[in-house]
């Protein structure tokens, strides 16, 4: 009697798991027949181009003639100094005062004695010839004794001999240096300062030798300050054969533009530039699209069958978030943006859109 009761219990549970089993829409594997998909973006290949560039660093210098030494003419003592180093100046500003010392006081009397000797002595012979009792030789003499005195007299009066005096800066620039103190002594054609001009800067940066030889004279070349983050634009003024022995690399030199409020160049400062050397051609991509392991750089294009396949690239430059790759991708095929980092070779995608993009 048990047995039947257990056997009727039985049948009744298996016939609900069927009536269920029905209800719930099939079979249990029938939610994973499809494989599993993977959602990308893609863009279509279109042919562009991009500036060739060289990116490279260095700093500002002065350019040739632009670092001036400042001298006296005259030898004397330095009383005070007007400015500092790193100090910008105008031209006919004032840098230092000098007063004579002993020696170029007594020189200058001297002269002056000299000159007043050789005038009087000129009239006494004037006087003689009238007499008769001086010739004209003697005259032309007088004029020669007087002429050099003066010649003499005005040296030293052009050079400041004997005078106070304030050196001025020769043109608008940066003091580079200060090479005296108050109270030092100085014979004439003593260096007293350094200057820059202003508009006598360049910038210096170093350039791999294998890139080198793809930049030439006058070419653009973006210069952004480091310090300031001033930019402006410059150009190539000259590219050097020979390597830097401290850095392996070869220098160029690049004209900077007229200092502008946005882009104050001081000598010394860091920069960065970007030359322009030409146009590539190839496919412009977004700078993600393109992945990178140890095989290289690849993309990932999208056959009909909404399937990625890897593709190797040869990345020719990039400008901003943009890539330029050559050509040698199946431009029929879409390829992979965003999403490229999920995905394997031969990988199932869906598009944002349901399909691939065409």
């Amino acid at each position: 009697m048990k047995i039947r009761y257990y056997v009727s219990v039985a049948v009744a549970l298996s016939a609900m798991a069927v009536i269920y089993w029905k209800v719930a829409g099939g079979t249990p594997a029938a939610a994973s027949d499809a494989p599993p998909t993977v959602l990308v973006s893609t863009i279509n290949l279109t042919p562009g181009t991009l500036p060739a560039a060289v990116s490279a660093y260095g700093s500002i210098a002065p350019g040739p003639g632009a670092d001036t030494t400042v001298s006296t003419q005259a030898s004397g003592v330095v009383s005070s100094i007007a400015v500092v180093q790193g100090q910008s100046v105008g031209a006919g500003d004032p840098l230092l005062t000098m007063i004579p010392d002993a020696q170029s006081i007594a020189d200058y009397h001297k002269a002056e004695d000299a000159v007043t000797a050789a005038r009087a002595n000129r009239v006494h012979v004037a006087a003689l010839l009238a007499s008769h009792l001086a010739t004209s030789a003697d005259l032309a003499a007088a004029d020669q004794t007087l002429n050099d005195a003066t010649g003499a007299l005005k040296a030293l009066q052009a050079t400041g001999n004997g005078k106070t005096r304030i050196i001025t800066a020769p043109f608008a620039g940066v003091v580079a240096a200060v090479q005296v103190s108050p109270g030092a002594m100085q014979p004439a054609g003593a260096a007293l300062l350094r200057i820059i001009k202003s508009n006598g800067l360049v910038a210096i940066v170093g350039v791999p030798p294998a890139q080198v030889a793809a930049i030439h004279t006058g070419e653009p070349a973006a210069i952004t300050l480091l310090d300031t983050a001033g930019h402006a634009m410059g150009s190539v003024a000259d590219v050097s054969n020979m390597r830097d022995p401290a850095t392996g690399l070869n220098s160029v030199a690049l004209l900077l533009p007229v200092p502008a409020p946005d882009f104050q160049a001081t000598a010394g400062e860091p920069v960065k530039a970007v030359i322009t050397t030409g146009t590539l051609s190839g496919f412009v991509v977004p700078r993600d699209a393109v992945q990178n392991d140890e095989r290289g750089n690849y993309v990932f294009q999208i056959d009909p069958k909404n399937i990625a396949y890897r593709v190797a690239v040869q990345v020719l430059g990039a400008s901003g978030t943009q890539i330029i790759l050559a050509a040698n991708l199946n431009a029929a095929m879409p390829m992979v943006t965003t999403g490229a980092y999920q995905l394997d070779d031969g990988t199932a995608v869906r598009t944002a859109t349901g399909g691939t993009s065409h």
